[in-house]
């Protein structure tokens, strides 16, 4: 009789945890063009850019072959004025569309001054940032490379954490953001050992078992020192590299980018990390919309999504 009631409940508990699982197709509506706008004006050459594009529908991202696609928004007039009038434009890369660069190669942005960011779309409306200081950036002191376990996602797989050192006693920048690329050398495990010229089967000449890839940071990396004494960043985690992945196999390299930010600048790129990169548990921070620095100076209540950065850089490389 006990083997029997047993057998019962646990069906009971298969049925009860099975039943209630179905899927669910969302039925979103509602939708809005939303202008974006990507701008970043450095204290470097060709380094400065300005990309614009446009939201698109839940179902429309989620057919797209890449996430990374976007829509762009060609046909903009943008330009860029400093504290002294000065406007400097920008015109739409052919090979790029959405993609806005200075068609003056030796245009830069120059620490301690102020710039605005002004955009006017194909449909005649008007955008415009906050005035950003282009604050000196201190240059990395050493970056380096020490064996140890990553911590950081437990899984305490063996390999290389990469930390940065860099310090300025006379620099006023307080917030730093950065980005990397990996460079690694690498072997595929079945070479191709033969060519076809002219319909004709013909064995290689060249060794192409040996391959290079270059890879972007895609996590968003901040740090700030406003509240410490000293303007010093010491063994600050970059990037781990696992022994588990093909990177340290033959040559590996790590290019690190430092950018300077403003106090509004560190915020929103806050604001971007926790809403879209510290996520997965029922506890954290619910997504939410980030409020940037630029608007639609014709309508302010229209929505618009971006940021306009003024950074200096410093980069170094092991």
């Amino acid at each position: 009789m006990k083997g029997l009631f047993k057998y019962l409940i646990i069906s009971l508990l298969v049925v009860t945890c099975t039943a209630c699982i179905f899927p669910y197709d969302e039925e979103i509506t509602r939708y809005e063009d939303v202008l974006i706008i990507d701008g970043l004006l450095t204290d470097e050459p060709e380094s400065s850019v300005i990309r614009l594009s446009r939201s698109i529908p839940v179902k429309l991202s989620r057919s797209l072959s890449k996430p990374s696609e976007k829509k762009p928004d060609s046909g903009a007039t943008v330009f860029i004025k400093d504290d002294l009038g000065n406007v400097s434009t920008f015109y739409e890369v052919s090979e790029s569309p959405g993609e806005y660069r200075c068609d003056d190669p030796e245009f830069r942005g120059v620490a301690g001054k102020s710039y605005q960011l002004s955009v006017i779309t194909k449909d005649e409306q008007r955008y415009e940032s906050d005035f950003m200081t282009l604050k000196e950036a201190p240059n990395i002191v050493s970056l380096y490379a020490e064996f140890g376990l990553n911590e950081e996602d437990g899984s305490m797989l063996p390999g290389f954490n990469i930390y940065l050192d860099a310090y300025n006693l006379n620099s006023s920048t307080r917030f730093y953001r950065y980005e990397f690329e990996e460079t690694w050398e690498f072997t595929v495990p079945f070479a191709s050992r033969y060519i076809i010229e002219n319909d004709v089967l013909l064995f290689r000449n060249e060794d192409v078992q040996r391959c290079w890839r270059t890879v972007p940071s895609t996590d968003i990396i901040i740090i700030s020192n406003e509240k410490l004494e000293s303007n010093i960043i010491q063994k600050f985690p970059i990037h781990f590299v696992s022994f588990e992945t093909n990177r340290l196999g033959i040559r590996y390299s790590i290019l690190v980018r430092q950018y300077s930010l403003s106090r509004e600048a560190y915020v929103f790129w806050d604001q971007l990390k926790k809403s879209n990169q510290d996520q997965g548990t029922l506890f954290d921070v619910q997504p939410m919309q980030t409020i940037g620095n630029v608007y639609n100076i014709d309508d302010p209540e229209s929505p618009v999504i971006g940021f306009f950065e003024a950074s200096s850089i410093a980069e170094e490389r092991i």
